[in-house]
């Protein structure tokens, strides 16, 4: 019987309604280093708001630096996704289960949205409230937003390993 991990990428491969969230592609490579190019851009971005005492947009910048990640990731195994709970679902799918990488990497992923979750109520729940930051008034301090410099860095760095 699959897992709910692998009925997720199933319903994201075929959803009963809608269009699908994940689609086979040719293996590209030049997306893989376009979406690294990104993360290490995001990176640069966090550490920048970092300095300058913007510890929400340190979180934001730093779980895009591994979104980003994780989608050069699915390119790299001919695989494109259009929706963030799909994309960390095939990630979970192809890399973690399958001992690509270990599970905390992609608990650095739910960590930046866990923070993200505490300071508003509500917005697209793509894999568990990824943007509410964005849109919350709530106080983001910098014991918040410290931890995430470290995680997405060796997020990022870990996904250019596996996928080198």
């Amino acid at each position: 019987m699959p897992d709910n991990i692998e009925k997720i990428v199933q319903s994201c491969f075929h959803p009963k309604e809608g269009r699908p969230n994940l689609h086979k592609v040719p293996v590209n490579i030049e997306y893989v280093q376009q979406h690294m190019d990104k993360a290490h851009s995001n990176l640069r971005a966090m550490k920048l708001m970092f300095d300058n005492d913007h510890f929400d947009w340190t979180v934001i910048c730093g779980y895009y630096a591994m979104y980003h990640a994780v989608l050069a990731s699915l390119f790299k195994i001919g695989i494109r996704a259009t929706a963030h709970y799909c994309a960390i679902a095939a990630f979970k799918e192809f890399y973690v289960k399958r001992g690509k990488v270990n599970q905390e990497y992609v608990e650095y992923i739910k960590r930046a949205k866990q923070l993200e979750q505490e300071y508003a109520d509500a917005l697209d729940k793509a894999q568990e409230n990824r943007i509410i930051e964005q849109y919350g008034v709530e106080i983001v301090t910098n014991d918040d937003a410290e931890w995430i410099i470290e995680d997405a860095k060796d997020f990022v760095l870990k996904i250019e390993e596996v996928i080198a």
